[in-house]
């Protein structure tokens, strides 16, 4: 839920016109959809802002984001996974243009020590980190999130989904509208290119001869056997 002493403020301000419906119809509809999702929209957008400000910020980027793309929106499908989808994106291409970190809120000390990503994800129920959480700690938040924010939206999402948060296949291939196969594909080159592209920041921070900077990102949950490539999207 929102901060007790904060109130989040959402507008629709944005809605200027609409396609085949009245604009009122338009509107009513997305927020009978979107309004739910509020909360877990800013929690989210906490996550990755750490700050209220650019959450509630964020959240409202998201909101008009997704007005503008709702035709896209497959009715009966997950809705709120359809606008942390936006939200996720809309994120990691304002950090790739801004080329800074984001700010943590009440760091008054201007450190980012401990600021990190993966803790939207949190720890397993036994209270281990995954082995891609553990390797992704060799490495300083903000090189985490320069290395994502190459990846191109898709393959990205896939990384987030199914190596972070912990989704199956299944679930991944179900909210993003495509096959498994395409799924595991992406995986699989979102490694790849996120290992290339953290042996890089290794390889500056003279830290690449360190047991964590050397392991490889743990293979995917299918690897040993033959993968479809499906990852026909334009990259």
């Amino acid at each position: 839920m929102a901060e007790p002493d904060r109130k989040l403020r959402i507008t629709m301000d944005f809605v200027t016109n609409t396609d085949g419906e009245t604009l009122t119809q338009k509107r009513e509809r997305f927020e009978r959809l979107a309004m739910p999702a509020v909360d877990a929209l800013y929690r989210q957008a906490m996550k990755l802002t750490n700050n209220p400000d650019d959450a509630q910020d964020l959240v409202q980027d998201t909101f008009e984001k997704g007005f503008k793309a709702f035709e896209s929106f497959k009715p009966g499908t997950n809705f709120e996974a359809w606008m942390t989808t936006i939200e996720r994106n809309a994120f990691f291409n304002q950090y790739a243009k801004a080329k800074r970190r984001p700010q943590r809120a009440n760091d008054s000390s201007g450190e980012y020590d401990d600021w990190d990503i993966y803790s939207a994800s949190g720890h397993s129920s036994d209270g281990l980190k995954s082995a891609e959480e553990e390797y992704l700690d060799a490495f300083a938040p903000e090189e985490i999130m320069a290395a994502l924010a190459k990846l191109s939206p898709e393959r990205r999402q896939v990384f987030i989904d199914a190596a972070i948060d912990g989704k199956s296949y299944n679930q991944v291939a179900e909210e993003q509208g495509v096959k498994i196969g395409t799924v595991m594909s992406r995986l699989n080159r979102a490694r790849t290119q996120l290992k290339h592209e953290l042996a890089t920041y290794a390889r500056e921070r003279g830290y690449l001869a360190g047991a964590s900077a050397r392991k490889a990102l743990p293979p995917a949950k299918n690897a040993g056997k033959p993968q479809i490539d499906n990852d026909n999207t334009k990259e």
